[in-house]
C-alpha cells in the first residue's frame, strides 16, 4: 500500500482519487471547494464523436473515456447508491442546411468502425428533430447519434467523494499544507494551478451556462442532448428545465459573477432555439475551465514524487472518469489503456 496527497477536489482529482482508493491504497484529499469551480457549472454532455478536432492524441482520450463511462457509473452508482445524473438518450447536432447535414453525417458516420458505442447514426429530418425534441425549433435538420449522453457535474462529484470515502480515503476541505503531504502528491488544482508557478503554464477560460425553464412545457420524456449551431449545446435536466451554453472567454479573473452581456447572449439563443416556448430564468453559472498547451491535457510527473493532472478545459466532465483510472493504473505500475506519455509533454 502506497500513500498519495491529492491537491484539488474537482472531478480529475475526485476520480483520481477514487480509483486509488479502491486499488487499496492511502488517500488524502485537499479541496478549497473555490467558487467556480468548471465541475460545478458544466451540464456534461458525453458525445466526443461529433467533434471536427483534428488531435488525434486528444480524440483517443475522450474516445476511450466515453467507452468507459457506462461501465465506470454501474460500478459507482452500485457502490454508493448514488445517482449521478448520467444517462444516454442520444445526441442531434444540428445544420445550417441539408449539404453541410450530409457531409457532417459522413464524417461522423466514418469513426463508428472504431467506436462501436457511438450506437445508431442517422440523419434526421427538420421534421424528426421536432419529434424528437418536441419543443425546439424545427428549422434545421441534423445527424442523431445514438450513443450521445450527459451526466451532471455536481451528482458525479457527490457520487465519486462517497465513493472515495467508502474505500477508506480521506477528504479535507481546507488548503493544502505542503508540509503535511504524505507520499505521493497529485495536484489536480484546475485553473487554480497557476499558484503552482511550475510546468505546465495553465490559463483558463470563464464559461457560462443559462438554466431556464419551459413555463408551457409538457414534455415527459427524456430529450436527446443538442449541439446547436457554433459551440452551443442545450442539456434537458428534468422538469421542463434546460441548460444553454457556453460562452468561452479568455480571462485572468477567476470572478464567478455572471456577466449581463452574456446572459442577454444565451437568453437570445434560449429564445432562438425554443421559439415558441414562454422562457422562465432559473440561474446563471460560471466555471473556470483550465488549458495547457494545444488544449490537450497535461498529465504526467513534473519531478520526483510529484504528479499533474491538467488543462482539462471543456473535456473534463468526459474525460475525467478515465483520466482518473488510467493515472491511478499508472501510478500503480500497471497497464494503461493510453500511453500516458502522450501528455507529459514538458
Amino acid at each position: 500500500m502506497a500513500s498519495f496527497t491529492i491537491v484539488g477536489g474537482g472531478i480529475a482529482g475526485a476520480s483520481t482519487a477514487y480509483h486509488l482508493a479502491s486499488s487499496g491504497h492511502q488517500v488524502t484529499v485537499y479541496d478549497r471547494a473555490d467558487t467556480g469551480q468548471a465541475t460545478d457549472a458544466s451540464a456534461g454532455i458525453i458525445c466526443p464523436w461529433v467533434s471536427q478536432r483534428r488531435n488525434k492524441k486528444w480524440y483517443r482520450l475522450v474516445k476511450e473515456s466515453a467507452k468507459y463511462y457506462p461501465d465506470f457509473i454501474a460500478r459507482l452508482q452500485e457502490e454508493t447508491g448514488l445517482d449521478t445524473g448520467y444517462r444516454r438518450e442520444g445526441s442531434i447536432s444540428l445544420f445550417k442546411d441539408d449539404h453541410i447535414q450530409s457531409l457532417a453525417y459522413d464524417r461522423i458516420r466514418s469513426k463508428q468502425p472504431d467506436a462501436p458505442e457511438m450506437g445508431e447514426v442517422r440523419m434526421v429530418s427538420r421534421e424528426e428533430v421536432k419529434r424528437m425534441h418536441p419543443h425546439l425549433t424545427g428549422l434545421y435538420p441534423g445527424v442523431f447519434v445514438e450513443g450521445g449522453g450527459q451526466v451532471k457535474g455536481a451528482s458525479l462529484l457527490k457520487a465519486l467523494r462517497a465513493g472515495f470515502l467508502k474505500h477508506g480515503g480521506q477528504w479535507i476541505t481546507a488548503d493544502f499544507d505542503a508540509e503535511k503531504a504524505e507520499g505521493t502528491v497529485i495536484y489536480a488544482t484546475g485553473a487554480w494551478g497557476i499558484e503552482q508557478d511550475t510546468d505546465p503554464k495553465i490559463r483558463h477560460q470563464r464559461s457560462e451556462v443559462l438554466h431556464f425553464r419551459l413555463k408551457d412545457g409538457n414534455n415527459e420524456n427524456h430529450t436527446p442532448v443538442v449541439m446547436a449551431l457554433g459551440p452551443i449545446y442545450i442539456v434537458e435536466m428534468g422538469m421542463n428545465q434546460y441548460a444553454i451554453g457556453t460562452t468561452h472567454e479568455d480571462t485572468e479573473s477567476f470572478s464567478a459573477e455572471p456577466s449581463e452581456e452574456n446572459y442577454e447572449y444565451l437568453r437570445g439563443l434560449a429564445h432562438r432555439y425554443f421559439p415558441d416556448s414562454e422562457i422562465e430564468d432559473v440561474k446563471m453559472m460560471v466555471g473556470l475551465k483550465p488549458y495547457t498547451r494545444d488544449f490537450l491535457p497535461f498529465l504526467g510527473h513534473i519531478e520526483k514524487d510529484v504528479f499533474v493532472i491538467n488543462g482539462m478545459g471543456a473535456t473534463g466532465l468526459t474525460a475525467s472518469p478515465l483520466v482518473g483510472r488510467e493515472v491511478a493504473r499508472h501510478l500503480n505500475g500497471e497497464g494503461t489503456t493510453l500511453d500516458i506519455s502522450d501528455y507529459s509533454y514538458i
